[in-house]
């Protein structure tokens, strides 16, 4: 049973890390919620299937993917900065959209990838444990991939700009960074991995889905949530905050798999992630701060006792 559950979360949590990434920048980095990732999700997706469908290298398909979302992401931008509309209305207002515009591109509100060439064609022709350990394999290369290049991104100058834009706007804009230009990469990059993820979902279940978007920035949400609880990363601390982003996505996708195989209905799902979520910002507001203090008075003690221990080994020496 413990063997299957973790097996289930990795094959359908790891394709939803680079979601979880993209919802990190912007809650976590630029300090504000987009919900265009919901649409983006499903529009990767969407994007994806049709071209495999079509006969489309499957890389080349997530490429295409991905670049949809940025897309998707520019045009909350503009909205953002020429309508001047809080990036959450905007987001509110492309989510709607991409909805349309992702049953335009599917053509109807399921596609099925039965028969089709797939990223995981090769090392899992036939459904079975062995199949879903390869699958495994693959979306963990891919993602440890993916969370490097962005902790290397993240050390850059512009990374750094990224970082400090949503801390403090002011400054950033003193030291000659434009704001503007940090709200186009955030929030081009936050929804095309969100369209990355979609396009490894569809492969991993076999369909793509003009619905699959739906809940996908509170599961988002709560995973950077418990992420950051488990591992409070800093604002210098990039290995935390990739391990974060992997951790918390992995943990609150095992939460459900968990709930499932334990018999609860699956339309109870929405709950099981509505008090996941709740939990999560419990713990972040009450639980973290109470850890935190009782690491700085454990460090207080420790101090003064590491230091007479070194006095008196220095007066034995004297």
């Amino acid at each position: 049973m413990l063997i299957n559950i973790l097996v289930d979360t990795l094959v359908t949590g790891l394709p939803l890390v680079p979601v979880v990434l993209g919802v990190f920048i912007v809650l976590q980095i630029r300090q504000d919620f987009d919900l265009t990732v919901e649409g983006s999700y499903a529009f990767g997706g969407g994007v994806a299937g049709i071209l495999i469908v079509a006969g489309v290298n499957p890389v080349v398909a997530m490429i295409a993917a991905a670049a949809a979302g940025f897309a998707a992401g520019m045009a909350t931008t503009a909205l953002t900065l020429f309508l001047r509309l809080p990036v959450l209305l905007a987001g509110l207002v492309m989510n709607m959209a991409l909805f349309s515009i992702t049953l335009r591109v599917l053509g109807l509100p399921t596609l099925s990838l039965a028969g089709m060439q797939t990223i995981f064609s090769a090392v899992a022709p036939a459904p079975g444990r062995a199949a879903d350990l390869a699958t495994s394999a693959v979306l963990g290369g891919i993602v440890v991939l993916m969370l490097a290049a962005f902790a290397v991104f993240l050390k850059t100058e512009v990374g750094l700009a990224l970082r400090a834009s949503g801390v403090n706007e002011r400054m950033v804009r003193s030291q000659g960074v434009s704001d503007r230009g940090m709200l186009i990469l955030s929030l081009g990059m936050s929804n095309a991995l969100s369209a990355f993820g979609g396009a490894l979902t569809i492969q991993m279940q076999g369909y793509a889905d003009v619905n699959m978007g739906s809940g996908v920035f509170v599961l988002g949400a709560g995973s950077v949530l418990l992420g950051m609880l488990f591992l409070n990363p800093g604002g210098s601390q990039v290995v935390r905050i990739v391990l974060a982003v992997l951790l918390g996505g992995l943990v609150y996708r095992l939460i459900l798999v968990a709930a499932l195989r334990f018999g609860l209905p699956a339309g109870d799902l929405k709950a099981v992630t509505a008090l996941t979520l709740i939990i999560a910002v419990a713990a972040q507001g009450y639980l973290a701060p109470a850890v935190q203090r009782y690491t700085v008075r454990l460090r207080e003690r420790r101090t003064p006792a590491n230091s007479s221990a070194r006095a008196r080994i220095g007066a034995s020496h004297g």
